[in-house]
């Protein structure tokens, strides 16, 4: 079969239309060629037709014939770019015709070097499309993209960070990792989830899938608070069948590994504390400035900062161990759970009529701040308190775990 290898196809009913498209771009490339047909022979010319433009002529007797050619054109050759040639201005169509997939509109009294302007960058455009296919597929083939979901594999996204690191819009955007809660996370679950949110993300937001159902997104230009409105879009989109969990950190010139840690010590205490969303960079950030503002040295915070990564392995960590077993053996009809990172640590203990917890949080500074908390009827009050690191011991660890339980039981056994 023989096909046209013009590469712009021109639809009118109207001859004289079709002249005075044709004149106003004769200053077109020597090898831009243009097809001119009517609309009663657009599907048989498209099929044959190697055009990467159709300028489109409106049906100004009824516009819904127009729209309907426009969703026709795009899906005989969807990878076509349209122009929508007018009479006169009419908003209402213009609007529903982007909406049906054109890239631009001229009328019959639009200047020459304008239309031109506009059709040379449609070519532009169809150029870039190209290019980024090609691309794509090149990626598919090495692998970086996965082939189930087409989102990137998490063992290429720090590759990808360290490219774009340098760019002050995604240094002034948020590390997130979503997944959902152990309840409701299955195969087709996690298929969902990355449905919805390739379909609530931007074009330039980088999404990520890894092992364990969990979804990495670098999202440009944004705070923590726009992220998480971005994530309560995803959460409406699953329904209320299925509960997301995430971490999210602030990027600015932090390190992917750091971002990494980080990230993932905030979606586990998302997950402990059955939230939606969880950013402890916060803290830290405002750890950070305080330090700032008392004229301390960037040496003197690792100092305290490696101070306390030995406290948490030497003390926190092996204690908190400990304390668990000896509680998941004595407390009956009891949840027990713990987890340490170096932001924050909670001991848990939960029943059906309470929820108690030990939290130890790094200030970023010499002191670490302490909560008991109780959520429940008839709890004991709440506790907070300040110790400097040096004086959080082993046996002064074991105090206040012993305080929580104690205070957990008052109501737990009523």
């Amino acid at each position: 079969m023989l096909h046209d290898n013009n590469n712009i196809l021109l639809i009118t009913d109207y001859e004289e239309i079709a002249k005075l498209v044709l004149e106003k771009l004769i200053l077109l490339r020597d090898n831009d060629r243009i097809t001119a047909c009517n609309s009663q022979k657009i599907k048989k010319t498209l099929e044959n037709s190697l055009c990467c433009i159709v300028i489109l002529h409106e049906n100004s007797e009824n516009p819904n014939v127009t729209i309907k050619l426009i969703s026709t054109i795009k899906e005989i050759k969807p990878e076509a770019e349209v122009i929508l040639l007018l009479n006169n201005e009419n908003k209402d169509l213009i609007l529903r015709a982007y909406d049906a997939g054109i890239y631009d509109y001229f009328t019959t009294e639009t200047p020459d070097y304008e239309i031109l302007i506009k059709t040379i960058n449609c070519f532009k455009l169809r150029t870039f499309k190209d290019t980024a296919n090609r691309n794509e597929k090149f990626l598919y083939q090495l692998g970086v993209i996965d082939n189930k979901n087409n989102l990137y594999k998490y063992s290429y996204l720090k590759e990808i960070f360290i490219d774009l690191s340098d760019d002050l819009r995604i240094q002034n955007g948020v590390f997130a990792i979503l997944t959902l809660d152990d309840k409701t996370k299955t195969k087709i679950s996690t298929n969902r989830l990355a449905g919805a949110i390739k379909s609530c993300v931007r074009q330039d937001d980088i999404v990520a899938t890894a092992r364990g159902g969990k979804f990495y997104l670098i999202i440009p230009n944004i705070d923590i608070e726009g992220t998480k409105a971005v994530i309560k879009k995803i959460q409406n989109k699953m329904g209320d069948d299925f509960k997301i969990r995430s971490g999210l950190s602030k990027i600015g010139i932090q390190s992917f590994e750091t971002l990494d840690k980080n990230t993932l010590d905030s979606l586990t205490s998302a997950i402990q504390n059955d939230v939606m969303c969880v950013s402890l960079s916060d803290n830290m950030g405002n750890s950070n400035s305080w330090l700032e503002e008392d004229n301390k040295s960037e040496k003197s915070f690792k100092l305290f900062k490696m101070a306390f990564t030995k406290k948490l392995k030497e003390v926190i960590t092996p204690v908190f161990f400990r304390f668990q077993k000896e509680c998941e053996t004595k407390l009956t009809n009891t949840n027990v759970s713990q987890y340490a990172n170096s932001i924050e640590c909670v001991f848990s203990l939960k029943n059906e009529n309470i929820h108690s917890e030990l939290i130890l949080r790094y200030n970023g500074f010499a002191k670490i701040k302490i909560e008991i908390v109780h959520s429940g009827l008839d709890s004991a009050e709440n506790s907070k308190v300040e110790m400097p690191l040096s004086k959080l011991t082993e046996k002064e660890l074991l105090k206040l775990l012993k305080q929580l339980k104690d205070e957990y039981k008052q109501s737990a056994y009523k």
